[in-house]
């Protein structure tokens, strides 16, 4: 009995550790770009949401690899002294024959090898996952911030008389790889042709002379980060803090020491709406637009609140591409039909990895199902586009279309391209305010996004920064061009004092208290002197 009892406990000791190294293999693969700071945010903010078929995906590549070796790590464990193994080898044409019992010696020593197999397992969950990076960085301090942060609230920025519009199409995954090779991307043939014919005819911010993009850099490569990014000017740092989640959302808030794109157009008077098509908790979303602009929330559990869908109709991560163009339509117009100016930011799902979701609506016209979602999500949002210019609001209304990140079903990607090529992120703004005179050969990164969002508006910007982001528009280098783009993404990955004590909103809100309690006494004293007595 007490054997049996052993065998199990070794058993799922051997389990586990396969299951370590297995996942560890499959992260490295089929990820290599992110970084261990994304897993740690994502198992705080909201990981539970996360579709059930991108799960069920990633559980059936791992499980048929982690039973064959659970069940050799574990048959080495059992004694069987008939089979005898020899040892041989040679020294100066002489030959050497050793008998040994490897599995016998195992099945006498199991304790040990258990601790040596999980020692092994460690080791590939810590290199896999990129933890040694990880702890690198957070030994190591950066000033970056110090030296180039620039917070919105001391910049002086101007809007024009009349205020445009902004509608932000914030695309998963969407980068210029799926493009044509002609036009700067790695296909022979464009999956997205209407994306390719948006940014051939309208801004296209580019590294190259094609059509090109943002390079992704550390903090930045999942899609909540991706969001802070274009909407803030700063990466995700997740891994600045190893505390509870609330020290994320600091005092309730999210990142409360920045000050974004929904900051300003609130205090410009914009109404606010931001709509997704799964859980708006997920990665921290809502609470980043909740606390920076108190944006609407469109997601789908509001959509249930509200008789759009029922619970039973959920899909993929949410609701689908298809409802959320039909609903944006819906909520512009009557954003529209308001006397303030409005901002409406659509995240789209459908590209999401693995292999992402095809609408029954969509063709199959490729090979493979992520080029047809790709090339779904293509029509769909030109359709959107077509719509939008017909009109009323469309001729004070600038459109942005941008990827959040890099895709992460790398094998997709790398089988379209050669060493040389380099994956950017897609971009396309439509009717802006002014014209691009400096938007080709430009090392940028979607931090850049944020200024430039506000200057493809008609908005001056006081020294053309924001954040840590540049305005495209104009002739000021980006970061990335000034201090070279591996430098950035390096200094972006170490630890940052500035980052925790000011942008996360801890120092920042006690600084903040303190200026309030010093202009209340002021206040006090003024009516005390105002008084006469």
């Amino acid at each position: 009995m007490k054997r049996k009892i052993k065998n199990v406990v070794i058993f799922m000791a051997l389990l586990l550790a396969s299951i370590m190294i297995i996942g560890s293999i499959y992260y490295a693969k089929e990820y290599p770009t992110q970084e261990f700071d994304q897993i740690l945010y994502y198992v705080l903010n909201g990981v539970e949401f996360t579709a059930p078929s991108v799960v069920n995906s990633v559980i059936l590549s791992c499980v048929i690899p982690v039973v064959l070796l659970t069940l050799f790590l574990f048959a080495l464990t059992i004694k069987n002294t008939k089979k005898i193994t020899y040892l041989m080898f040679k020294i100066r044409k002489k030959e050497f024959k050793i008998r040994i019992y490897p599995r016998k010696f195992i099945a006498n020593h199991r304790a040990i090898y258990v601790m040596i197999v999980f020692i092994i397992a460690i080791l590939f969950v810590i290199f896999g996952f990129k933890i040694d990076k990880y702890i690198k960085n957070r030994i190591q301090e950066t000033k970056i911030y110090e030296e180039h942060y620039v917070d919105a609230r001391n910049v002086n920025i101007k809007f024009p008389e009349e205020k445009r519009n902004l509608i932000l199409i914030v695309v998963e995954s969407l980068e210029n790889t799926v493009l044509s090779k002609a036009n700067g991307g790695a296909w022979e043939y464009s999956i997205v042709p209407e994306l390719e014919e948006l940014a051939l005819k309208n801004t296209n911010f580019s590294h190259v002379e094609r059509l090109g993009g943002a390079y992704q850099v550390s903090g930045t490569s999942f899609s909540a980060g991706g969001i802070v990014a274009m909407n803030s000017g700063i990466p995700l740092a997740s891994g600045q803090v190893l505390k509870d989640v609330n020290n994320y959302t600091g005092n309730g808030q999210y990142l409360s020491g920045a000050y974004s794109l929904g900051d300003i157009l609130k205090e410009e008077g914009y109404n606010l709406e931001v709509i997704m098509g799964s859980e708006g908790t997920f990665g921290g979303r809502a609470q980043y637009f909740n606390t920076h602009g108190g944006y609407k929330i469109f997601d789908v559990n509001y959509a249930i609140e509200q008789g759009k869908m029922k619970s039973s109709d959920k899909v993929w991560w949410g609701f689908e591409d298809d409802k959320l163009f039909k609903w944006s339509k819906e909520e512009i117009t009557e954003l529209a039909s308001k006397d303030e100016p409005f901002n409406f930011i659509m995240i789209t799902a459908d590209t999401h990895f693995v292999d992402g979701y095809l609408s029954p609506n969509a063709e199959n016209k490729f090979e493979l199902q992520y080029e047809n979602v790709h090339a779904y999500s293509s029509k769909l949002i030109n359709e959107f586009i077509e719509w939008a210019k017909q009109q009323e609001f469309y001729e004070d209304t600038t459109i942005v279309i941008l990827g959040d990140h890099l895709g992460m079903q790398t094998e997709f990607y790398e089988a379209k391209t050669d060493a040389n090529y380099e994956r950017t992120i897609y971009n396309t703004i439509i009717n802006p305010a002014i014209e691009a005179k400096n938007n080709k050969n430009r090392i940028f990164t979607t931090m850049d996004w944020y200024p430039t969002i506000l200057a493809s508006m008609g908005v001056e910007i006081e020294g053309d920064r924001l954040g840590l982001g540049t305005n495209l528009y104009s002739t000021t280098p980006t970061l990335a061009e000034e201090l070279g783009l591996d430098y950035l993404n390096s200094e972006l990955a170490k630890k940052s004092s500035f980052y925790n004590n000011y942008i996360l909103g801890e120092d920042y809100y006690v600084m903040k208290k303190e200026t309030q309690k010093e202009e209340e006494e002021l206040n006090e004293e003024d009516n005390y002197n105002n008084t006469g007595i």
